[in-house]
């Protein structure tokens, strides 16, 4: 039986799309309302059969790929465009999947907030007229001969926005050694394909090579000072994991629970305390047949009614990072993350942990921001 090469690469190539498609859940958890997960699917995966590189580096590390695709989703972007790069990369002799957010890309999250009406971002250069007083000048003033036959190299780069109220935001002017600082820092400046050494302004202005990266710099600066869209959208986030937090355990139908990792019979028990502190739970009445059974009914007791107790708050951290219940598959990969956040051994529920492992696994959960970051914890 003969097999051709055209068909092997194709079989090949089909699985990091795979990966992605199967993670849509989470990436659609993550994603603004605004922002379709299919498209931002297609967009993907055109950037990988666009590029062979690309395409082996996912292949090579897919969860170096969902993590650029996560933190692209968090910033509202698509992925393979001018807003958000995939680029391949070796990592200690490993190939892998970077995500960079472009210099588009921050602008567009400041004007997606409603908060800005105008963005300027402008490098500064030798043959130009420039000044800037800060107390004194709302803004820099700066005059450029469009004209001329060469403006010099670029010495500098300012960025500033001005707010729908009128307001003007704080002006953030990098000087070339501020410039230079940044691109040593990267670990692409000495590829030819890199964006520090793009003739950004055509072949006959070699000065301007990079500027786009000069701009990405000033524009990276500003951020802190600027409303942008993701800032907002982590609060959205955050409230809503209060709000789920907050429910009362009426509000949590027994049905849910048909998978018995939360006992609806248990011994009520307090929550995890946010201090961090120890679970505390009255002591079972004599002939308690919870009484002597070992560390399995401690993690029950612990577990409290729905909605309460460790088990649930782990559960609700798995739904809120964009896992189905309703999906074996991830069900069974959300209670190997429960076991290796725990340090337990193999579980089949979440209620076989003991009330420490539960706390811990709950804590860990706690500061994943988003299915990237739990990639991140479970790996390191």
């Amino acid at each position: 039986m003969t097999q051709t090469v055209t068909g092997a690469l194709a079989r090949r190539d089909e699985s990091p799309v795979k990966v992605m498609w199967a993670r849509r859940g989470h990436l659609r958890a993550v994603l603004p309302a605004s922002v379709d997960v299919e498209a931002f699917l297609g967009t993907a995966a055109g950037a990988l059969y666009a590029s062979p590189d690309l395409m082996a580096a996912a292949a090579a590390n897919p969860d170096s790929l969902m993590t650029a695709l996560m933190r692209c989703a968090s910033l509202g972007h698509l992925p393979g465009t001018d807003e958000f790069y995939l680029t391949p990369r070796k990592i200690k002799g490993k190939a892998t999947v970077q995500g960079l957010e472009g210099y588009r890309g921050i602008i567009e999250r400041m004007y997606r907030s409603g908060a800005v009406a105008k963005v300027v971002v402008r490098e500064v250069c030798a043959g130009d007229e420039f000044s800037y007083i800060e107390g004194v000048d709302t803004r820099p003033r700066h005059g450029v001969n469009w004209f001329g036959s060469s403006r010099g190299q670029m010495i500098g780069v300012y960025a500033y926005a001005e707010l729908v109220t009128g307001a003007v935001s704080r002006v953030v002017i990098l000087n070339r050694a501020d410039v230079m600082a940044a691109r040593d820092s990267s670990d692409a400046k000495d590829s030819s394909f890199s964006p520090w050494n793009r003739l950004d302004g055509g072949k006959e202005h070699p000065e301007l090579a990079g500027r786009s990266m000069w701009w990405k710099t000033a524009a990276r600066r500003l951020e802190p000072w600027v409303p942008t869209s993701a800032e907002y959208r982590r609060e959205q986030l955050r409230a809503a994991a209060q709000a789920t937090a907050a429910q009362a355990p009426e509000q949590w139908p027994v049905a849910e629970y048909a998978d018995a990792e939360i006992v609806p019979d248990a011994p009520a028990a307090a929550a995890i305390p946010a201090s961090g502190g120890p679970v505390t739970a009255e002591p079972p009445e004599a002939g308690d047949v919870h009484g002597d059974q070992g560390p399995a009914a401690d993690a029950q007791t612990a577990a409290g009614p729905p909605g309460h107790g460790p088990a649930a708050v782990i559960r609700q951290h798995f739904l809120r990072l964009g896992y189905d219940d309703n999906d074996p598959a991830q069900k069974a990969e959300r209670l190997k993350f429960t076991a290796r956040l725990a340090g337990s051994g193999p579980i089949r529920t979440t209620s076989d942990l003991n009330a420490e492992q539960a706390r811990k696994a709950a804590a860990a959960l706690e500061q994943c921001k988003d299915f990237a970051a739990l990639l991140e914890l479970v790996k390191s």
